[in-house]
This record gives structure tokens, C-alpha cells and sequence, in this order.
């Protein structure tokens, strides 16, 4: 009896308590899953918008042109007369390329009109902000056959409805010599720039990188290296920001990250990532398109095509940042997804942005290159596309993602025969491939690195880029030495081990100005720890001329010569390959460097010796619209 009256009493303190136990989670999973604790929106101060009449090219999505070709642009006139209508009386077209390189200064370019329109975006898909049904103005102008291959910044002025309108956008064109289909790129994932002292027991964030301003100095070294190997252009995989930390971390963010953007010496392509998107008092979705482009588009290089995509489809709700028992920061979700597919598998059932990218690919199958550059990656690891899972926390928790339309990206990946899938989101490389439907050949899903430090610490990571060059329509390589990694920023990265990252200072590549020389009228020392030679073109003299000096460049060649403003200036575009050199086995122990002394000397009149050089471009002056040429002073 007595045993009896213990066990029903025991039962009853277990009842007793996994009713507890059971309260206390449902509080806990309401906490969680529901949209208590989210940052307000009311009252939240957007940016100022950067994308104003002249709606393409942009900073993010530039026009990539050559000499004596042609320039098209798209203008958005409808608030013109304060009606929401294009406006119909359109003339006085005029438009001015300058120079990004402030070296260059002194340097315009009026272009010649050649025709103008009214119709549907061709830049702007449909569900983005221009894209159809609304028509915008198309314009196109004739580049003139002498300007300097560089980046530079459009000005366009016009008179729409008996107003004068002028917009402008800064490193919106790329003018390039060659349009075939060899060039290089680099592609760079999760930049993260953030505020200082986020850390949180619960989210670790180090400081390293941010200077005590709040600069994100480890981008901005970032994009010293990438100019120093000067690709044909960059694309940015998503996850420029973090914004998720305080209410307001959106914004100072942004314009950070904006201004560090400029430090690009090369046009950008940007695909956005779920922390581009994050609602966390602004709709970064919104900010997005205000200020960079469209959140998914096409471009073609040569003949090489590139299809990018927005893997962040969810609801402003899903987006929004919220803060949960004080500790716990984040959206509901986070992971991919891409929304419309009646069957995944059927790609004639698509509707949307998925419908879009089928016929964008459908119509550039016989490009001799397809890629696609995304944020989330339907197939890493070895086919799951993890990046669209919950995440699961403490073994009973999932968040983050059940996402749509991983099986919808990779059909249509493997039915247009796309080449490569570029990716970021999880701050790890790695490469997988697929078989193509028909059995040509096979998608290769290639993620990468982050930029940025992340936590901290010793972790399997270390900040790193991708360096793809394409010979003819062919990749020859975009992996560092394993067929995998991507190249490091920093020496004593670790491939496949260990790298503590609060000890990466060491530039894997870098140049320096060497003082004091006599006998040079400058010199670099370039210097590279890196397992691979590199080639570096980068390299940028000015020097005083007005044509009648030349310069010897010794371990180096000039390939581009500019002779610029009045009085006169000459710049040199010097290039040079550096040897591998030998990486540290950890970030505590240095490596040994490969060194490379390029050394420019005057030599007088004439040519110099043994120097071969690339074209000799003289320009003191402005196209003006007649075709005349105008006398331009240097600022």
C-alpha cells in the first residue's frame, strides 16, 4: 500500500512537471517564432535615394562599353511634371563620361546622341522596381573611339516637360579595348560591414577590422588588393552589411559600405543577400533598389552571360529583425528561398523571378559561358542545399529557413546548361558539380569565403576571394592551389586547418611606394605570399609630361599611357607578374615573400629602350555633342 501511494505520488510531481516543462517551452517557442520583440518601422529615416532619373547603369549594376561603340541608358521621367506618366516632350539630350580615377581629372567625354524611346526596362526585370508594365526612357549615345579604357562616372542632363533634369551615377561605366571572351573577374561574398562593440555572448562579433571611427578598414584593404590585380570587373555574392544588432544599424551600415564601394578602381556587379534585405527599421529590399539596382538582372561580358538572382524572397514580416529574452537578435528567416514554382521540377509551371531567369537563360543557351550568381546555393553540400534548411539550435529549435525553390534553381541549372554557380552565405568554400540534363556537361556550384573577420578567434575560415580567368570562352582557373580554396587576403591563412583570424595582418599581396631612389623616377617593391604567381596591372604612375618625355619601366611594361590636363601630366598603367612565393603555416609564423622591383626611369625624347608600350592616348579635350572637339582644362 505504501509503495502504492509513493509511486502515484511520484507520477504525479512527473506530471506536475513536464506540465512545467511543457508551459515553459510553448512560452518559449512563442517568444521565438513569433514577431515579438521586432524592431519598429515607424518613423524610420531612409537614405537618400542614389538612383534618382537616371535608372541604368548604376554603381551596382554598371554598362560595360568599348571605343566607337555604343552606350544605351534608361531614364525614369514620370515625376517630371508631377504626375506619375513618362514624360512625353523629351530633347536636349546630353550626356558626360568622367573619369573615376581622380588622377584622370582634367578628362570628359560629351557623348553623341544617336536615338531615344519610349519602352519597357530592359535592365529592370519585371517585380523590380522599374520593370514592366511601366515604360522608362531608353537613350542611346555613340562612345567616341579615342577614349581612355577606364571607369568612369555618367552625367546626363535632358529637358523633359520644359524642365532641365540632371541625374548622374558614379562608377556606372566601364570602357574596355577588348569585347571578346577572355578577361578576369574576382567574386567576393559576406563583406558584413558592421559597427564596433556588437559582440554578444549569444553572437559573437569581433572589432577587428573596424577602425575606432567605425571605418571597415579590413574592406577597404580588400579592395586595395583587388585593384592592385585590377580584373575586368567584380562581382559582390551578397551580405554587405550586417544590421542586425540595434535598431538604426541598417543605415550607418549602408553608407559605409557606399563608401567604401567607391574605393573600387573596376565596375561592380552586386547580387543581394538576406542581410541586404533585413527590415530593421528601413526595408533594406527598398534601400537596395533606391541606391544600387535591381535586386535580380542579366549582363553579358563578350559573349559570356551572367544571370543574378535574389534568393531572398520572404515576406516583409519573415525580414524583420527582432530581439528575443534580450539576448537573441534575428529575422525568422534567413536561409534561401525563391518563390513561384508550381512544380519545381516542371520549369513551364515557373511564374516570377523564376519565370524571368528561365527565359534568360532559354535566350543566352548558346553563349559560350553561363553563370549564375546567387547568395543561398541550392546544391551545397554534394547536392542538400543546406542554405535553404532550418537551422536547428540546442537540438529542439528550428529557424531560419524551410525555403522554397532550391529544386527550381537547380533545374533550371541543369536544362540551360549553365557552367558555374556562384555563391556565398555560409562563409565556407567549396565546390561540387551536377550533370546537365541533356549529359553535355555539368554545373559546377562554386561557394565561397567570407571578406570579413567574422567571430574571430581560431576558426576553419579565413577571409579570401575567387579569382576567375576566362581564355576563350573557357574558365582556366578560379580556385587557389586545391582545386577548392579561395586565394587568401591575408598570409598564414590555412587551407582545410585552422587560421586564427585575430592574428591575419599580413597582406598576401601588396605594393609600396619605394622613396629615395636615386637613379628612378619612381619604383615599387611588390611583394606576394602567395602560393601562385600573380599577375598585378594596378600599378599607377603620374608623372609631369606633355608628350615629349618616355619613360623605361624595368621589371614591368607599361600597357596604357594617358597624357592628361594643362599644365600636362602623364599616367602611367604598369603592369607586372610576381613569382609564388612561399605562405606562412599559420598567421603567427610570417612566410617568405616573392619580390618584385618595378622601377619606371625617365629617358628622355623618343622611345625607350627595350620598352614595349601599349597606347599612347593625348587628351586635352572634350567631345562636345556636334562632334567638335573643346579645349578641357584640368580641376
Amino acid at each position: 500500500m505504501e509503495t502504492s501511494r509513493k509511486l502515484r505520488r511520484a507520477a504525479y510531481i512527473l506530471g506536475i512537471v513536464v506540465l512545467i516543462l511543457l508551459v515553459a517551452y510553448g512560452a518559449l517557442a512563442w517568444s521565438l517564432y513569433s514577431s515579438s520583440g521586432s524592431f519598429s518601422t515607424a518613423e524610420a529615416e531612409y537614405p537618400a535615394p542614389r538612383i534618382g532619373e537616371l535608372i541604368w547603369p548604376t554603381v551596382g549594376y554598371p554598362a560595360m562599353v568599348t571605343p566607337g561603340g555604343l552606350l544605351e541608358i534608361e531614364l525614369d521621367l514620370r515625376d517630371v511634371a508631377g504626375e506619375r506618366v513618362q514624360a512625353e516632350d523629351v530633347s536636349g539630350w546630353r550626356v558626360v563620361m568622367k573619369p573615376s580615377r581622380q588622377v584622370l581629372a582634367g578628362l570628359a567625354y560629351t557623348l553623341v546622341p544617336t536615338g531615344a524611346q519610349r519602352a519597357v526596362s530592359d535592365r529592370w526585370p519585371e517585380g523590380t522596381r522599374f520593370g514592366k508594365p511601366d515604360a522608362v526612357w531608353h537613350a542611346s549615345f555613340r562612345v567616341p573611339a579615342e577614349v581612355v579604357p577606364e571607369l568612369y562616372d555618367l552625367h546626363v542632363e535632358v529637358e523633359a516637360s520644359g524642365r532641365l533634369v540632371s541625374d548622374s551615377q558614379p562608377h556606372a561605366v566601364s570602357v574596355t579595348t577588348d569585347d571578346d571572351d577572355s578577361f578576369t573577374f574576382v567574386s567576393l561574398a559576406d563583406i558584413h560591414v558592421h559597427r564596433r562593440d556588437i559582440s554578444g555572448r549569444m553572437q559573437q562579433q569581433t572589432d577587428k577590422g573596424i577602425s575606432p571611427e567605425g571605418r571597415p578598414v579590413y574592406f577597404e584593404n580588400a579592395i586595395e588588393q583587388v585593384n592592385l590585380i585590377r580584373p575586368d570587373f567584380v562581382v559582390l555574392l551578397g551580405d554587405f552589411v550586417r544590421a542586425q544588432h540595434e535598431p538604426g544599424d541598417y543605415q550607418v551600415e549602408f553608407e559605409e559600405f557606399y563608401r567604401a564601394l567607391e574605393g573600387f578602381e573596376v565596375p561592380v556587379f552586386a547580387v543581394p543577400g538576406n542581410h541586404d534585405v533585413y527590415v530593421n527599421e528601413v526595408d533594406g529590399a527598398r534601400v537596395w533598389e533606391e541606391n544600387l539596382g535591381p535586386l535580380y538582372y542579366s549582363f553579358d561580358v563578350g559573349g559570356c552571360h551572367f544571370t543574378c538572382v535574389d534568393t531572398n524572397q520572404w515576406p516583409v514580416g519573415d525580414r524583420t529583425v527582432m530581439k528575443k529574452l534580450g539576448m537573441f537578435v534575428y529575422p525568422k528567416k534567413w536561409q534561401g528561398q525563391v518563390l513561384e514554382a508550381g512544380d519545381e521540377g516542371d520549369p513551364s509551371t515557373y511564374e516570377g523571378q523564376l519565370a524571368w531567369m528561365r527565359e534568360d537563360l532559354a535566350a543566352n543557351r548558346d553563349s559560350p559561358l553561363k553563370f549564375v550568381l546567387l547568395h543561398h546555393c541550392p546544391f551545397t553540400p554534394d547536392g542538400e542545399g543546406i542554405s535553404y534548411d532550418n537551422e536547428r539550435f540546442a537540438g529542439v529549435v528550428s529557424l531560419g529557413g524551410n525555403g522554397k525553390g532550391r529544386d527550381a534553381l537547380k533545374k533550371l541549372a541543369s536544362t540551360y546548361d549553365v557552367d558555374i554557380v556562384l555563391s556565398g552565405h555560409l562563409h565556407q568554400d567549396n565546390v561540387g558539380s551536377a550533370p546537365w540534363a541533356d549529359g553535355g556537361g555539368e554545373t559546377v556550384y562554386a561557394n565561397q569565403t567570407c571578406v570579413y573577420y567574422d567571430e574571430g578567434g581560431i576558426q576553419e575560415k579565413y577571409p579570401g576571394y575567387r579569382l576567375f580567368k576566362i581564355v576563350g570562352g573557357r574558365v582556366e582557373s578560379f580556385t587557389y592551389v586545391d582545386g577548392v580554396h579561395s586565394i587568401p587576403f591575408y598570409d598564414g591563412s590555412s587551407l582545410g586547418g585552422k587560421t586564427d583570424l585575430d592574428q591575419l595582418d599580413r597582406p598576401a599581396l601588396s605594393a609600396r611606394r619605394v622613396e629615395g631612389v636615386e637613379t628612378a623616377t619612381l619604383q615599387w617593391e611588390v611583394e606576394s605570399y602567395l602560393a601562385i604567381p600573380m599577375e598585378v596591372k594596378g600599378l599607377i604612375a603620374v608623372l609631369p609630361g606633355d608628350g615629349g618625355e618616355r619613360y623605361d619601366v624595368r621589371g614591368g611594361e607599361i600597357y596604357q599611357e594617358v597624357l592628361v590636363g594643362n599644365p600636362g601630366r602623364v599616367v602611367l598603367y604598369v603592369k607586372t607578374e610576381v613569382e609564388k612565393g612561399k605562405p606562412g603555416i599559420d598567421a603567427s609564423i610570417p612566410g617568405t615573400p616573392a619580390r618584385k622591383d618595378v622601377t619606371v626611369v625617365q629617358t628622355g625624347a623618343g622611345p625607350g629602350s627595350g620598352l614595349t608600350y601599349g597606347t599612347v592616348i593625348y587628351l586635352p579635350y572634350m567631345l562636345s555633342s556636334s562632334g567638335k572637339k573643346v579645349l578641357s582644362r584640368a580641376e
